[in-house]
């Protein structure tokens, strides 16, 4: 699509044109459950994929930042697509910005993106474990057996099963002293992986995340990524990884953005016979739409700052932890309420398929649900506060 690195403004327009195109087909693929491939085709054809690899791989090097705000345009046209690819979006940008991958792997996989516009996500989540931000073992394990691992195991909320190219595998494994140690292995997709369509849910309907049964998967030596020895995660001491949460932020407030849009629109066409005029002269109606507006421009002005503020001072970046909890919080909480607001706004008319409103409330729903939570992070805020607080009574 280009023959140089995009400009911001262009990265934006090209994302406002694929959204026009997803919205589209977004109610035909949320009734059938159907994962939308023509979208990721698109995606592909245009270069989204290059979004976050560094120039300096071939890719378009977006910023944080830069990365926020396509996403957020990209979930105004459908909130599954968007979540989806962010998946790829935020493993490369996080890769990139963090210590390298063993053995040139990053530049690998980077060359696989840039050639063929390849998809990839971290799959770690699973049955018995839950979410690996709560700490414990992998149940899935990987096993040396001459120059290949062999990987088998059982991965659940895989977004974008249906179009990865390759998979980033967290498994345990017994190092050569003996130890047990949790590695990621990046491992290319193959028939010893197996995808089961179980994902069938209240909202984000096509994320495709489904789960991962992988029986016997090869994968070379190099393919691990890194390893670490067997602990349980202290949530006292929280590791947030800043591209996933605000790139899944940017998704949910994207949704939230076209829900007030749709309700903006609404509110001028409908005219009631009983009233003669759009339903927009109304003050009941403006306040709504108002309180829409507010808690829209409150999480957009804390999800963009906090952006800026990873992008511009890399050093101070280990002192943005509560931020980033804070600001994840607070977007996906807000988009609710957007929503929520924008429904009361256009009355009984949102429950219809008629008009979108009744998919973005269900989609929104699901932003509760990434990590951190609202509970968990609340107690991670608690925890902080606290410690900063008895440190500036030890000075």
């Amino acid at each position: 699509m280009f023959t140089t690195r995009p400009t911001r403004e262009q990265i934006l327009a090209l994302a406002a044109d694929l959204a026009q195109t997803f919205a589209a087909r977004a109610a035909q693929h949320d009734a059938a459950g159907t994962f939308p491939h023509e979208n990721f085709a698109d995606l592909r054809a245009y270069g989204y994929p290059l979004l976050s690899v560094p120039v300096r791989y071939g890719g378009w090097g977006a910023s944080l930042y830069e990365a926020v705000l396509a996403q957020e345009q990209l979930a105004m046209g459908d909130g599954s697509t968007a979540l989806a690819i962010g998946m790829h979006v935020q493993t490369v940008g996080a890769a990139a910005e963090s210590r390298p991958w063993a053995n040139d792997q990053f530049a690998r996989l980077c060359a696989e993106i840039v050639k063929r516009g390849a998809l990839v996500n971290s799959c770690a989540t699973e049955p018995e474990l839950g979410s690996p931000s709560h700490g414990g073992a992998p149940r899935t394990t990987a096993q040396r057996r001459g120059d290949r691992w062999i990987i088998s195991g059982h991965k659940t909320f895989a977004s974008l099963a249906p179009e990865l190219d390759y998979f980033i595998i967290t498994a345990t494994f017994t190092a050569d002293d003996g130890t047990l140690q949790a590695g990621r292995f990046l491992v290319e997709r193959q028939a010893a992986i197996r995808i089961v369509p179980t994902w069938d849910s209240l909202g984000m309907r096509c994320t495709g995340s489904h789960d991962l049964y992988l029986e016997g998967a090869e994968a070379p030596l190099e393919a691990l990524l890194s390893a670490a020895p067997i602990s349980r995660a202290d949530l006292s001491k929280p590791n947030i990884n800043a591209w996933f949460t605000l790139i899944v932020s940017a998704v949910y407030l994207g949704i939230a953005a076209a829900a007030q849009q749709t309700a903006l629109r609404y509110a001028q066409e409908r005219t009631p016979t009983a009233l003669g005029k759009p339903i927009a002269i109304l003050e009941s109606i403006q306040r709504r739409l108002g309180e829409g507006e507010l808690a829209l421009k409150t999480a957009r002005a804390m999800l963009y700052h906090t952006a800026m503020c990873w992008d511009n001072a890399p050093e101070a970046r280990s002192a943005l932890t509560d931020q980033l909890i804070a600001c994840k919080l607070t977007v996906t909480n807000a988009a609710i309420q957007v929503v929520n607001h924008a429904i009361r706004a256009v009355g009984g008319a949102s429950m219809t398929r008629d008009l979108p409103l009744e998919r973005y409330f269900r989609d929104v729903q699901a932003g509760l649900f990434h990590p951190p939570s609202d509970e968990n992070g609340l107690l991670m805020l608690g925890k902080l506060a606290l410690a900063r607080y008895e440190s500036a009574q030890s000075d």
